[in-house]
């Protein structure tokens, strides 16, 4: 199909802030957690630098970075997982107009991915919740390609599953890490606003084929 004046034949979605309003559970969760530790503050792009890692590899960074050596990884997952599994499976909504765009694109017979750096414990339920599970041919998580999206593995692994190029495919990212990763491998990106990465605009738009701020632009 035409799309943005291109031929593609594969959708790889984000999750987090591209198809969910999930941004203001996690900065309340980074708020209480570097309070327990002595903080007023969540540091300055802590959440841009660990939001698209995986939970195993964003604490062990924050561990490292802030000098947290009375904590585990596998404390500090425990405690991420414990204030944010309530939310993803009861609270957290679908952005505006995602249904219909994920409807759009199967209504065009397009194969949908899911490329998520998120817990499965997490967003399984979450997906199910908000009826969107059964629109994915696919959903890979970063632990499966045991790579961040500062690495293009989790979008080549897609790739190569539908055997389909990279330039007939096209990225739904809100991070300015995703867009980068997946420009630069070759494929077309579509930046989604989100409140989480403000500060980095305006490199997002470089990054981006498209950049937008409401799906409702790609459904006129």
């Amino acid at each position: 199909m035409k799309f943005l004046g291109k031929d593609i034949e594969l959708v790889i979605f984000d999750m987090d802030g591209t198809l969910i309003d999930s941004v203001g559970i996690w900065t309340k969760i980074d708020e209480d957690f570097f309070a327990k530790r002595g903080f007023d503050y969540v540091p300055k792009d802590y959440q841009e630098m660990i939001i698209h890692t995986g939970l195993e590899k964003g604490a062990k960074l924050t561990i490292e970075k802030y000098g947290f050596t009375n904590d585990t990884i596998e404390g500090i997952i425990k405690e991420w997982r414990d204030a944010s599994i309530y939310q993803y499976a009861h609270e957290i909504p679908l952005k505006e107009y995602a249904k219909e765009i994920l409807d759009y694109f199967k209504s065009q017979g397009i194969p949908l991915a899911l490329a998520t750096a998120n817990d499965k414990e997490l967003y399984e339920p979450c997906l199910k919740r908000l009826g969107i599970e059964k629109y994915f041919d696919l959903i890979v998580d970063v632990d499966k390609v045991h790579e961040g999206k500062s690495s293009p593995r989790i979008f080549n692994f897609i790739n190569e599953y539908f055997n389909i190029s990279k330039d007939k495919t096209v990225v739904f990212e809100d991070s300015l890490m995703g867009l980068t990763t997946a420009k630069n491998d070759g494929y077309i990106t579509v930046g989604v606003d989100d409140n989480s990465s403000k500060s980095s605009l305006q490199e997002k738009r470089k990054m981006s084929y498209k950049y937008i701020s409401s799906f409702k632009e790609l459904l006129k």
